[in-house]
């Protein structure tokens, strides 16, 4: 009877995972939105004469 009563909860492994998929996401829209303000201010450079 206790086992019915016990609410189910997810597995480590699906939540874990959930977590790591979540950091990967964030990991890649940082890496893009890093590369995005790197050709910004090359551009911008460049534009002023600053590099070749």
């Amino acid at each position: 009877m206790k086992q019915e009563e016990r609410k189910k909860l997810p597995n480590k492994k699906i939540i874990r995972s959930a977590k790591v998929e979540a950091k990967e996401q964030f990991t890649k829209s940082a890496l893009e939105n890093l590369k995005n303000e790197n050709e910004r201010i090359i551009n911008s450079l460049k534009e002023s004469g600053e590099i070749d």
